[in-house]
């Protein structure tokens, strides 16, 4: 069962990647008469991980770019072999590729900005509300510039689910229960759980399943896709379904001088991409959250901690809700207008809270 359901996955994968060609939606149906054309480029991505539900954005987007162009814009996928994760920022900055995947959370001090759209407990609801969010987020200058100081540009925000927590022990019932136990859980998803008295970490996502194997942690805060991939469910004896406690935020960066020596109709072509890519990457994400996730963590044996309503609210109260304030205090003591950043946050929640991608 676990076979197919990996096979699933990949499937998904590949036709979010392959269905770029056809970005109907985006620009047109790709034929001979839709072909952009230019002169020849060549792009290296720095990814890191294996192919999954959220590598669907910039997988897509070589295989759009190079189909658009006849062949001419090619941008070749490393996984892991260009940069760790924790440094892509430092290679942008430095000229070692063209683009590459970021998580704020890994590098808090580079772009403190980016970290208010990871607050706990947000008022989001739904990937398409969290996609627009993210974008509106990403046009305000104190974030603009904040990558500027690494010669990158936030091109395209990766719509990642909801974290869930799956852990090794007794499974926690209460809020009380979450006291002690060590968990996976960076930036301020990190700081909510504290609250609870919980012991956060930062570490990398390749590295989570050694660090529980071995120990170190006790659970690891992931959304479903990422528990698949990372295959946590292995070691684990629980899992949390509804807590939904924090998004992170990542997404796909691009050298501003990469960028700049592009020709307009190649500009066109990455702003064109877009919602497209989030269509696809939230297509990918739905069969993983809410099918293969529960499906295989059940199979595998996990008990599932179900988070109502109620509960939630209790958890948002408790965990969220102080997070925003010291948030706003802390960015605001480094030069930063936090409350404006919070309260842009919010109200694009508001405007975005039914849009719906067409």
């Amino acid at each position: 069962m676990l076979r197919s359901i990996a096979m699933g996955l990949a499937l998904t994968i590949v036709s979010g990647a392959a269905g770029a060609a056809g970005a109907a939606s985006a620009t047109g149906a790709t034929g001979a008469a839709d072909i952009v054309d230019g002169p020849r480029v060549h792009w290296n991505y720095s990814g890191w991980g294996k192919p999954r539900a959220s590598s669907v954005a910039y997988m897509g987007l070589g295989e759009y770019l190079e189909k658009r162009t006849g062949g001419k814009f090619t941008m070749q996928i490393h996984w892991g072999t260009l940069s760790p994760p924790r440094s892509v920022l430092d290679g942008l900055k430095l000229g070692a590729f063209e683009a590459g995947s970021y998580c704020a959370s890994y590098y808090p001090a580079k772009v403190p900005a980016s970290a208010g759209i990871e607050l706990p407990f947000l008022p989001i609801v739904s990937p398409d509300q969290q996609a627009k969010v993210a974008d509106a987020y990403a046009e305000i200058d104190a974030v603009q510039n904040d990558f500027k100081k690494w010669n990158a540009i936030n091109y395209h925000n990766s719509i990642l689910p909801p974290y869930e927590v799956l852990g090794k022990g007794t499974p926690p019932k209460s809020l009380d229960d979450w006291a002690g136990l060590r968990i996976r859980s960076p930036g301020p998803s990190g700081i909510a759980l504290s609250k609870l008295g919980v012991t956060p970490t930062s570490v990398p996502a390749p590295d989570v399943y050694t660090s529980m194997d071995r120990g170190l942690i006790d659970a690891a805060g992931f959304a479903m896709y990422s528990h698949l991939s990372y295959r946590t469910y292995e070691l684990g004896d629980w899992y949390t379904f509804g807590l939904k406690y924090v998004n992170l935020n990542c997404g796909l960066a691009i050298s501003i001088p990469a960028y700049e020596a592009l020709p307009a109709q190649y500009k066109q072509l990455l702003e064109d991409y877009k919602d497209y890519g989030y269509k696809k990457q939230i297509e990918a994400f739905d069969i993983s959250e809410n099918i293969e996730g529960p499906e295989t963590f059940d199979s595998a044996g996990l008990t599932r901690i179900t988070i109502s309503p109620e509960e939630h609210d209790a958890f948002a109260e408790r965990a969220g809700k102080p997070v925003w304030t010291e948030w706003v205090q802390k960015i605001t003591a480094d030069g930063y207008d936090g409350q404006m950043l919070l309260d842009s946050i919010l109200a694009a929640a508001k405007t975005y809270r039914d849009f719906k991608f067409q």
